[in-house]
């Protein structure tokens, strides 16, 4: 009586053959040509991604897409742009001097149209940082007054543009910061706001500068100090960067696409999303791909044939 041979499936067959031609191409002298040697080495690492990509399918384990990392950048910005944001606002006429550097936010409550989308939501019109005065100070004292000394320059800028602007229109937020961590903060909330005062925004921007010099070199009026005028270094230059009409175009365009945060409860509950590792995108299997995480749960849990 014969008896029936074992199938052996098909990715084991190549399997042992992958793993016999990897220890031959791992004797084989790839010669001296640097030209040649790069490309054996860039076609290696195209099927080494390959494979990689097909180990991962054959994994039927759910894995998140990173690591929450207290001490990366990124995530310690977050957490102080979160803070900042917890912080109660003041009146931008009346800082006094303070030490400690960190970032801040400047919001507008007053009734310049352009403007009017901003009035009584939490959202900012600036954000910024204030770097210490010493790198790497370990206390407030040694980093010096350069927040509140920020948030004053701001106040005396806004002050000289009494045709467009009150100083008592604007309310500000702050957070004093341990050196180092508010670059990442100020990122983050840039990124998340997308103030129309900010450089980054590519908007209305101008309000840090601190002072051209029309007969030293070519400089054109920003864009803040057109819709703004008032400093007398910037109204001695008489080229715009933009005329009044686009920037204001350029205002209400923005708006209707980045419609601005009402209040702190919406923009804590837009932060926590950002912040959840379970969910449809960061929570997955290769081959499961789009499943959600607790129907998949509820199909595991389910008695047979409910």
């Amino acid at each position: 009586m014969a008896t029936s041979k074992k199938v052996v499936p098909p990715l084991e067959t190549m399997l042992a053959e992958l793993q016999d031609l990897a220890s031959r191409i791992a004797n084989v002298d790839a010669g001296t040509d640097a030209r040649s040697v790069k490309k054996i080495r860039l076609e290696l690492e195209k099927a080494v991604s390959e494979i990689k990509a097909t180990t991962e399918r054959l994994d039927p384990v759910w894995r998140p897409e990173s690591i929450f990392d207290p001490s990366d950048p990124n995530t310690a910005g977050r957490v102080v742009a979160l803070t900042m944001v917890a912080q109660e606002r003041h009146s931008l006429a009346a800082i006094p001097e303070f030490y400690g550097a960190g970032v801040y936010a400047i919001y507008y409550g007053g009734d310049f149209l352009p403007y009017l989308p901003l009035k009584d939501k939490d959202h900012p019109i600036y954000v910024g940082k204030a770097d210490p005065d010493r790198q790497g100070a370990k206390d407030a004292v040694t980093q010096g007054t350069k927040l509140s000394a920020r948030l004053n320059e701001h106040a005396r800028s806004i002050r000289k543009a009494t045709t467009t602007l009150k100083i008592e229109d604007f309310e500000c937020r702050f957070l004093i910061v341990q050196s180092g961590y508010q670059k990442s903060a100020e990122d983050y909330l840039i990124n998340f706001f997308k103030p129309i005062w900010n450089s980054e925004t590519k908007i209305c921007f101008g309000l840090g500068k601190h002072g051209d010099s029309s007969d030293t070199r070519v400089n054109k009026r920003s864009p803040w100090d057109t819709l703004h005028p008032g400093r007398e270094w910037a109204d001695r230059t008489f080229e715009n960067q933009k005329s009044p009409e686009v920037i204001n175009e350029q205002i209400a365009g923005h708006f209707a696409i980045h419609m601005p945060y009402t209040d702190v409860h919406q923009i804590f509950e837009r932060i926590m999303a950002d912040m959840r590792q379970i969910n449809r995108e960061r929570f997955f299997t290769p081959t499961k791909d789009g499943v959600l995480f607790d129907q998949v749960a509820a199909e595991v849990t389910s008695p047979p044939g409910k």
